[in-house]
């Protein structure tokens, strides 16, 4: 018996010893830390890990991934930060503006790229978007407000008063708010505005809109962008024309949105993190990347038109994406 217990040991022993061997120990070390759960900046940490292993980095091979989500709790972020510093990570992947706040704080030497952030110059990120001067980049998911505000004339074209909703703690959505303001005022259009400090005030918010505006517009923000099934309930309810910063809130509930992949720029910044890992640059000289806003896919929900009984202009059924589940 105690010959078959030391033959047992061994062979565990054994395996262990070659999981372990699996992981070339010249390893490249990432940390990524993402603000939330959402489905965008899921998509950008997929599209970021599928672009390393096309490129030959395989997690549990020769690259390591230190993952840490605080769910949007500062507290916790700043505690995440720290650890993924402390554990001298090659390259940090931040994924959300305060995720990246958060690591500028703990360090400027370890090389952080950013991705699902809007503007990396006003946030106090980078010294300019060209040649970031610092130990931060990465790619910006900006799109031109007045293709965003194309778009809602598109669906609404008689639109006068336009409903602006987003959280009045994030940095990027009011910045967004800013250039949405602009651009309405350019075409004459009122904007009805409206924040939220917590999910919680979601519901009674959408409500306040209900017979005040003619459609509704939230940017690309984290907390709203986790929510949009309470947002699609009362808009749905009361025909308010929901359109959306990215593709993945029109998927969760929105009715069309022009502009972001998350997926694809998460795809981007991977590359980018490539050009560090392979010393073809360094993270001040890389520039910030943007996509081509002329370029730019528009999405459509058609359960959402249905469902509200909107009719959807022609050009966006022939152009546009449907991203309904």
């Amino acid at each position: 018996m105690k010959k078959i217990l030391m033959i047992l040991l061994v062979m565990l022993l054994t395996a262990c010893s070659s999981q372990n061997q699996t992981v070339d120990e010249n390893a490249i070390h990432i940390g990524v830390l993402q603000l939330m759960e959402h489905e965008a900046l899921n998509n950008t940490y997929n599209g970021f890990i599928d672009a390393l292993k096309e490129n030959g980095y395989e997690e549990g091979k020769n690259l390591v991934i230190s993952f840490e989500n605080p769910n949007n709790d500062k507290s916790t972020l700043a505690t995440m930060a720290q650890k993924l510093v402390n554990e001298e990570n090659d390259l940090i992947l931040a994924i959300g503006t305060a995720a990246a706040q958060s690591l500028q704080q703990e360090t400027d030497t370890i090389p952080i790229l950013g991705s699902a952030i809007t503007d990396y110059l006003d946030v106090g990120l980078v010294e300019s978007n060209e040649k970031p001067g610092k130990n931060i980049s990465g790619s910006s998911d900006y799109c031109d407000m007045a293709i965003q505000m194309d778009l809602v004339e598109m669906l609404v074209p008689d639109v006068q008063k336009v409903g602006l909703l987003y959280t009045s703690s994030e940095e990027n959505s009011i910045i967004q708010a800013e250039q949405m303001r602009k651009e309405c005022e350019k075409r004459g259009w009122e904007v009805v505005e409206k924040t939220i400090s917590d999910l919680t005030m979601v519901d009674d918010t959408m409500h306040s809109f209900i017979g005040n505006i003619d459609a509704l517009y939230i940017p690309t923000d984290n907390p709203l962008a986790s929510s949009m099934a309470s947002v699609e309930i009362v808009a749905s309810e009361n025909n308010i024309p929901v359109i959306v910063g990215c593709d993945t809130m029109v998927q969760d509930g929105g009715l069309a949105s022009i502009g972001v992949n998350y997926y694809n720029l998460g795809y981007q910044t991977g590359v980018n993190a490539l050009k560090i890992i392979n010393n073809e640059t360094t993270i001040d000289q890389l520039p910030v990347y943007f996509m081509d806003s002329e370029n730019a896919d528009i999405y459509y929900n058609s359960k959402i038109a249905e469902k509200m009984g909107f009719e959807l202009p022609n050009e966006i059924l022939e152009k546009g994406i449907d991203v309904a589940k």
